[in-house]
């Protein structure tokens, strides 16, 4: 049986408006806003040939307004995702977190997204736990189908 949670964040899609800023060849992040709360979406490459890890900050705001803001926050961050992969096409992209719950959540979304990541090129690895760290990883497995116009 499905949760709540899970029920929600499978039902909802993001069409959010990002900006893009490209800080180094190594380091990439997208912003965007839900009800005024500032959410940056991170891609660094800390090795030239190691994966790309993905963090995300949601600017302090009223912890009401950021709880009732949480489903259309983690559709941004995938939003973001989706085209990161999409645009720069990176080899491995990991997700790591501490928090079993923040872990959850993304395995959601990966699970959510899963059919437009395959789209993209991309396999699903893990969850992999690495104490402390919980990670998930998407290889590229072949060329994206997808295509600007």
């Amino acid at each position: 049986m499905q949760t709540f949670a899970e029920f929600m964040a499978e039902s909802f899609h993001s069409d959010t408006r990002l900006t893009w800023n490209y800080l180094t060849p190594s380091h990439a992040t997208a912003a965007f806003y839900v009800d005024g709360i500032r959410v940056t979406v991170s891609f660094e490459r800390r090795d030239p040939d190691g994966p790309w890890h993905v963090v995300f900050e949601v600017e302090q705001g009223e912890s009401t307004e950021v709880a009732h803001s949480a489903f259309e926050i983690f559709n941004g961050v995938f939003q973001a995702v989706e085209e990161f992969v999409s645009v720069r096409e990176p080899e491995i992209v990991v997700f790591a977190t501490k928090r079993d719950k923040l872990a959850g959540i993304y395995q959601t979304y990966l699970r959510k997204e899963s059919a437009t990541l395959q789209e993209l090129g991309y396999e699903l690895e893990g969850p992999v736990r690495l104490d402390p760290f919980m990670e998930f990883t998407l290889r590229r497995v072949k060329p994206s189908a997808w295509r600007p116009a």
